[in-house]
C-alpha cells in the first residue's frame, strides 16, 4: 500500500504515540509503510495519560470474556517479539491470580474461558491458596485460579521499546507537537498540528482520553475518568517478591473488588481499588491531587485484605482513562471522515492487548487483514454488545 503520492509528507500519520500509537506505528514501519507519529507530550511513556502507573497485568485466563483468548494470545507473541527485538524488559511472568468465591462472576468467567481454551491454569482450593500466598488475608469461600501465563507489564518501556523500533524500521517520531485539527481534500489528509501541517494518505488517531477533542464525531462514546492507584511498602520485601506474590484481583472481602501487583524492586504493592471512577469533564482542568479521604479508605481495604504491609500508603497518584459503556474499545472511521481511523475507551482492559488491539486499527485503517470483531467497532450500539 502506498497513499504517499506528490508532496505528501507520508502515507500514513499516527496522532499520539502511546499506548495504542507506539505499537500502530511498530506495525506500520514493520510493514513498510511511511509513517510520521506526533505526539503532544515531550516524553515518550509518559505519566499523564492511561499508561501511567508504572505496571500493568497481562492475564490470559480472562474475567472480561472468552472471545478475549486469541487477541490475548496474539498479544502474547507481540510482547515477545517486541522484547526480543529491542532487549528491553516489558513483561514479567509472575502468573496471575484471581481470588474470590467460585460463584463470583468474575471467578467463574475466569475458569470459563480457561476451561473452554485449553488455558493451563491450577485451582486452589481455600486451603491452598492460604498456604502458598499467605499475604493475603482470606474470606471463608475465597478460592483461587492461577494463570501461569499472566505477568506484569511494564508500560513505559514498552511504550519507548515500539517507538523506538519503529524508528529503526524507518517511522519518524515528533514529539512535543500537538494536533489541532483534520480535513479531508483531494484524496489526503491534512493534519494541523502546533507545528505546522503535514499531509498524509491516511490517519490514524490514538489520542487515548483526548480523541474527542480532536473528533467530535467521538464525543460521547466514551468518558473519561480519573483513575487513583496507590502504593504500600511491604515489611519484608522478599515476601512480596514476583515469584512469590503473583499480579492478580480480589473479589471478596472490604470493598470487594481490587487489583494488585508485585513490586519493581522497590518494596512497593501497587493496589487499585476498582470502585466507581469520578468523571472528568474537562481534561485541561484535571486535578491530580488525591483526597485524603479516599487515601484513607484504600487503607482501611488494604488492611484487612493483606499481611505485611505498611498501614499508610507510601504514595498515591491520579490518571485519567478513557471509558465506553460497555467496557470495550473504540476502532473505526469518526463520522465525516473516510481515510481517518480512531482508537479509544480501551480502558479497564487495554493496555495488556494493546498491540492487537492498534494491529487491527492498522488493517482498518488500510484494508485487509482480520475483520474488525463487532464488539470493537465504533459505528456499535452498546446495547447490542454489552
Amino acid at each position: 500500500m502506498s497513499d504517499r503520492g506528490p508532496g505528501l509528507d507520508a502515507d500514513v500519520v499516527v496522532i499520539g504515540v502511546g499506548t495504542m500509537g507506539s505499537m500502530a506505528l511498530w506495525r506500520l514501519a514493520a510493514a513498510g509503510i511511511r509513517a510520521i507519529g506526533i505526539e503532544q507530550h515531550t516524553e515518550l511513556g509518559h505519566e499523564h495519560g492511561a499508561a501511567g502507573g508504572r505496571t500493568r497485568i497481562f492475564r490470559v485466563a480472562y474475567k472480561e470474556g472468552a472471545w478475549y483468548v486469541p487477541l490475548l494470545r496474539r498479544a502474547a507473541g507481540y510482547w515477545r517479539e517486541l522484547a526480543e527485538a529491542t532487549g528491553a524488559r516489558i513483561l514479567l511472568p509472575t502468573g496471575a491470580l484471581s481470588i474470590g468465591s467460585p460463584d463470583h462472576p468474575d471467578v467463574a468467567e475466569v475458569l470459563r474461558s480457561a476451561e473452554e481454551f485449553g488455558i493451563p491454569h491450577e485451582r486452589l482450593d481455600h486451603d491452598q491458596l492460604a498456604a502458598r500466598y499467605p499475604q493475603h488475608v482470606l474470606r471463608e469461600n475465597d478460592v483461587g485460579v492461577l494463570d501461569p501465563q499472566g505477568g506484569l507489564l511494564f508500560p513505559s518501556a514498552a511504550i519507548r521499546a515500539a517507538a523506538g523500533l519503529a524508528r529503526d524500521l524507518g517511522a519518524e517520531v515528533r514529539t512535543g507537537v500537538r494536533c489541532t485539527g483534520l480535513d479531508e481534500a483531494g484524496g489526503h489528509v491534512r493534519v494541523h498540528t502546533s507545528d505546522g501541517v503535514l499531509t498524509a494518505g491516511r490517519v490514524l488517531v490514538c489520542g487515548g482520553p483526548w480523541t474527542a477533542e480532536l473528533l467530535p464525531g467521538v464525543r460521547g462514546r466514551y468518558e473519561v475518568r480519573r483513575v487513583v492507584l496507590h502504593w504500600f511498602r511491604a515489611t519484608d520485601p522478599a515476601a512480596f517478591a514476583p515469584d512469590r506474590f503473583p499480579v492478580g484481583i480480589r473479589r471478596s472481602g472490604p470493598e470487594a473488588g481490587l487489583s494488585f501487583f508485585p513490586p519493581d524492586g522497590d518494596g512497593l504493592v501497587k493496589v487499585n481499588l476498582h470502585v466507581p471512577k469520578e468523571t472528568v469533564p474537562d481534561l485541561s482542568t484535571f486535578d491530580k491531587a488525591v483526597p485524603p479521604a479516599y487515601t484513607r479508605r484504600v487503607e482501611a481495604a488494604v488492611g484487612g485484605l493483606f499481611t505485611g504491609l505498611e498501614p499508610a500508603a507510601a504514595g498515591a497518584a491520579a490518571f485519567v482513562e478513557g471509558y465506553t459503556p460497555d467496557n470495550h474499545g473504540l476502532i473505526g472511521a469518526p463520522p465525516g471522515f473516510e481515510r481517518v481511523v480512531s482508537m479509544s475507551g480501551f480502558s479497564g482492559h487495554g493496555f495488556k492487548l494493546s498491540p492487537v488491539f492498534s494491529a487491527l486499527a492498522v488493517d482498518a485503517l488500510l484494508g485487509g487483514g482480520d475483520p474488525l470483531p463487532a464488539r470493537l467497532q465504533l459505528a456499535r450500539t452498546f446495547q447490542e454488545t454489552a
